[in-house]
């Protein structure tokens, strides 16, 4: 019987998922970018239209979430590219850097908001009523919003982008941000007092700046090579110490690469064994540590005799820290 020479049958499972991952999240960025431009369009025409400030800077950030969205669609297909000589872990850390990225964006438009929000006060400049049609788009950015957030973070948790999750947190400061401009339209509308939306746009600034800062705080940690969830070593420990023959397990690393973990670790095993047994036990707590965590790239497993000392070697992680 003929081999299959249909390509398919020839990916591993984790290149499949790697595919699927890419296709996702690279639907999820054009789907932001058409419905960011579509708001931002639609805000900037009737602001001017309807005579309100705030409004017309609502649609300013909907065109600046167009920019993050395209840079997330960048960044899908750079970090997707194989490893190469210049990057043998591959691109993965192209998402990182991009969601890095994107709490700068958060972070300007935020701080833009505040300045021009405070500079209209100190101007105390003559802010006229608006029309009741921005109350109109201001709702249907709201609900525009909230369905992109959804959307963002759902498909980030499926597939453990960074980026994308970011993105779905800078949506829901969108609805925030959307929120204010109804409220402060609406209460402009009925106590006549348009310095309310102007104080509103403030707050909402300042919580904007705090989320970029959070997202900031996370990727720093990722490209440092630090991991948040410290479960994740007591999961290789425990993973290694169910074999058997392997015992005192240390010098533990592990890297993460978006949604993929690289694990670099030493056992000791009877110094009495040969290689070739000494390897098995290697190969048995890899395979263990792959069942326990799904989500792993690669595992190294370095074999040491029992009650061997090297003082210089510092680095790494052992079960004793951890708790």
């Amino acid at each position: 019987m003929a081999q299959s020479t249909d390509p398919s049958t020839d990916m591993t499972s984790l290149e499949r998922q790697r595919r699927k991952r890419v296709s996702a999240i690279k639907l999820a960025s054009v789907v932001g970018i058409a419905a960011n431009g579509i708001l931002g369009v639609l805000k900037i025409s009737f602001g001017f239209i309807a005579g309100s400030f705030a409004l017309i800077s609502d649609g300013i950030d909907s065109i600046t979430d167009v920019l993050t969205s395209a840079i997330t669609l960048f960044t899908a297909g750079i970090s997707s590219q194989p490893p190469d000589i210049k990057h043998p872990y591959g691109h993965g850390r192209a998402e990182t850097i991009a969601t890095k990225i994107l709490s700068f964006i958060i972070f300007f438009a935020g701080s833009q908001l505040i300045v021009t929000s405070v500079q209209r006060l100190i101007r105390a400049e003559e802010m006229p009523l608006p029309s009741q049609s921005a109350l109109y788009v201001a709702l249907i950015s709201i609900v525009g919003k909230i369905l992109l957030s959804v959307y963002k973070k759902r498909i980030g948790k499926r597939y453990r982008s960074s980026m994308l999750i970011a993105d779905a947190k800078n949506m829901r400061n969108d609805v925030l941000i959307s929120a204010s401009v109804f409220t402060g339209i609406l209460f402009t509308l009925i106590l006549e007092i348009p310095i309310i939306d102007t104080l509103i746009a403030i707050a909402i600034g300042c919580y904007i700046l705090v989320t970029a800062l959070g997202i900031f705080s996370e990727t720093s940690l990722e490209l440092m090579d630090g991991i948040s969830d410290k479960n994740l070593y007591q999961s290789v420990f425990d993973a290694a110490n169910s074999v058997d023959a392997a015992m005192n397990p240390h010098k533990t690393r592990i890297r993460k690469f978006n949604n993929i973990y690289i694990i670099d670790m030493d056992i000791e095993v009877d110094g009495r064994l040969t290689v070739e047994q000494g390897h098995d036990i290697a190969k048995n707590v890899e395979q263990r540590i792959r069942t326990s965590i799904p989500e792993v790239y690669d595992v190294q497993v370095h074999v040491e005799p029992v009650g061997n000392i090297e003082d210089h070697e510092s680095f790494g992680i052992s079960e004793d820290l951890i708790k």
